[in-house]
């Protein structure tokens, strides 16, 4: 019998392996290959923090101390950056959600809820988070309107606009120009990519440097990138460097037409964006809505924190998601259950259950509905082996006088449905199991 945790949902573009939730393989330190000290090692330190002096001997071979041991002196504690207190509530996205309902509705199966809830837990793309400063007023949010990134000031949010946006709004392209005149002593050269960025003298060479960093090393800082340029002297890369100089990279307006539109350097287009469009990209909610993927991958510490806290937590007792969606499908019509006792499994169907009435059913439907009665969770390999029995189980089931649960198995409708292995070492562990072989017989006589 299948695992009763496993549910398949087959949506195609969820990837069922939670990144967030897999933690990267530890390395052992502090011994070699071998697992040996190390032949230089430093002295080791005694559980009181001192240092352990080696001991001298004696010409007998006994120890001797030869004064107190110095205590080290103390070492200043390096100031923690103040954390913002954030409270995280987990809600399943609006869209992944609404492919989950479509789901079930398109059959009459039962689906465990919490199997559910993990769905969406293993998939941090098909997770909302909402969250609120625990301190009100403490922390406000900056928030982009194209892609929900956030940040908590407003420089933050700034220059992911322009990282992320500015292409948007400027497109590049690269134009003929005249080669460069006059006399050079020298090129600079970036150190990563060996690229030619010309005479740290002429005009543009800010804004070229501006440009590497922005299209080729955006997470790295301007210092960072400077101290990794090279200055180079002799005569042939500088001539390499004004013949290849015949072309350069220029913005112009999205939407203008070829040929048209001021060109602008980096810089200024930047500069552009900056002064009449960044204001229109982004907000500060009082409330945050993001995702959990961007929350997890987030520059923000503090957010990136809280929403790992808050998904571990409800990795650990789904209940915040579960009552989340319970709520929509309650929403939507959708029909609970619990199977085995008043406190057992949590269940939900698009097909309202109800109990099979004999009296007023044909023979071939009430051998059906008896045999499942008296044997259940059983597959359905075991139920219909031939056509026409399937073909009343599966009226059975699509009038909600059987529950067919998601992992294959099938049991009449009762207060509390039988489900699962916990019933089953209880249950059918006393009575003698059925032979496929004589299923047939039962069902067709």
């Amino acid at each position: 019998m299948e695992n009763e945790n496993t549910v398949e949902l087959d949506l195609g573009s969820f990837d069922l392996t939670p990144d967030w939730a897999k933690k990267d393989a530890g390395v052992s330190v502090g011994k070699n290959i071998a697992g040996d000290k190390p032949r230089d090692a430093a002295p080791r330190e005694r559980r009181d923090g001192r240092p352990q002096q080696p001991k001298p001997f004696k010409a007998d071979g006994r120890s001797r101390r030869e004064g107190p041991a110095r205590r080290p002196a103390p070492f200043a504690r390096r100031p923690e950056a103040p954390v913002a207190a954030l409270d995280v509530k987990v809600l399943p996205d609006t869209k992944a959600l609404g492919t989950i309902i479509r789901k079930i509705q398109q059959d009459s199966h039962a689906y465990k809820l919490k199997d559910l809830a993990y769905f969406f837990l293993d998939n941090p793309s098909s997770v909302l988070l909402r969250v609120t400063p625990k301190d009100r007023g403490a922390v406000k949010f900056h928030q982009c309107k194209a892609c929900s990134f956030a940040a908590a000031d407003e420089e933050a949010i700034a220059e992911h606009a322009v990282a992320a946006h500015l292409g948007d709004y400027y497109k590049a392209k690269e134009i003929e120009c005249e080669p460069p005149k006059g006399t050079f002593t020298c090129v600079a050269r970036c150190g990563l990519s060996g690229v030619l960025l010309g005479p740290p003298n002429v005009h543009e060479f800010n804004s070229i440097v501006k440009e590497m960093i922005a299209t080729r090393y955006p997470g790295m800082s301007e210092a960072d990138y400077r101290a990794k340029i090279e200055m180079v002297r002799d005569a042939e890369t500088i001539e390499e460097w004004r013949k290849g100089a015949t072309k350069k990279t220029v913005y112009v307006e999205a939407g203008a037409a070829d040929g048209e539109g001021e060109q602008l350097t980096r810089e200024q287009a930047e500069s552009r964006f900056r002064r009449t469009m960044m204001r229109q990209l982004f907000s500060e909610p009082k409330v945050l809505m993001v995702g959990a993927e961007a929350a997890l991958k987030s520059p923000w510490a503090d957010l990136r924190r809280a929403a790992r806290a808050a998904l571990d937590q409800e990795r650990r007792s789904p209940g915040a998601m579960c009552f989340a969606l319970r709520g929509a499908f309650h929403h939507r019509k959708m029909h609970f259950f619990r199977a085995n006792d008043s406190r057992g499994p949590e269940f939900v169907t698009s097909v309202e259950l109800r109990k099979f009435d004999a009296a007023h059913a044909i023979p071939e439907l009430a051998k059906v509905a008896q045999f499942i009665a008296e044997n259940p969770c059983r597959p359905q390999a075991v139920i219909a082996q031939d056509p026409e029995t399937a073909k009343h189980l599966d009226w059975l089931v699509s009038t909600g006088h059987v529950v067919a649960f998601t992992n294959g198995v099938y049991s009449a409708v009762e207060d509390f449905p039988k489900y699962g292995p916990e019933w089953q070492k209880k249950t059918l562990s006393q009575k003698k199991e059925v032979a496929a072989d004589e299923t047939p017989a039962e069902l067709a006589e």
